[in-house]
């Protein structure tokens, strides 16, 4: 009789001690969500010669007509505004969309690595960073994907985890989330 009740006791103890032991082991990273992200913004973290840096800031995406082909593509473009400096365009993501599609789906869409570096009519990511600062490299997409978690006509919701080299062995790892908002009339025009 009396270990049943020592064990009545002791088990929620127990249980206690194991749920705080584990809550202790779990990454604050790992309940990170791009819907707390407030719209218009992102957060990526971008990696560079092993070394990490955080961004914040604007995101805005637009649809765009590429002519030059034979057949007209509608093309999905993201444009990631880096704050840390007032000159280059920062990052920015082409997607053709295909056949006549008036707005992207949700979906993923990853770099084609045949196809990477160039933007032609072909289904795959191409990328872009201009870092600005004190290096002077372009870098477009080697690698990587881009998810749209869900698409509306004023808001993208996604995730990016692309890899873009600068041609002479640098690269640029970009991981994170975004709320994209579509680009004002007369911006980046």
């Amino acid at each position: 009789m009396n270990n049943t009740r020592w064990l009545r006791l002791a088990l929620p103890l127990l249980l206690v001690f194991i749920l705080v032991i584990t809550i202790s082991y779990i990454d604050p990273q790992t309940f990170r969500k791009n819907v707390d992200l407030a719209s218009g913004n992102y957060m990526i973290e971008t990696l560079v010669d092993h070394k990490s840096n955080m961004l914040r800031g604007p995101v805005y995406f637009e649809y765009s007509e590429q002519q030059n082909n034979p057949v007209e593509t509608r093309i999905f473009k993201l444009h990631f505004v880096n704050p840390l400096i007032a000159e280059g365009p920062g990052f920015g993501f082409m997607i053709p969309l295909p056949g006549t599609e008036e707005r992207i789906e949700a979906g993923t869409y990853s770099v084609d690595r045949e196809h990477r570096g160039i933007m032609n009519n072909s289904e795959t990511v191409f990328g872009y960073a201009d870092m600005g600062g004190n290096t002077s490299a372009l870098y477009f997409s080697d690698s990587g994907s881009i998810s749209i978690l869900t698409s509306a006509p004023t808001e993208i919701l996604g995730k990016i985890d692309m890899v873009l080299d600068d041609g002479s062995g640098g690269s640029i790892r970009v991981i994170g989330d975004f709320k994209a908002q579509q680009l004002p009339p007369g911006i980046g025009k």
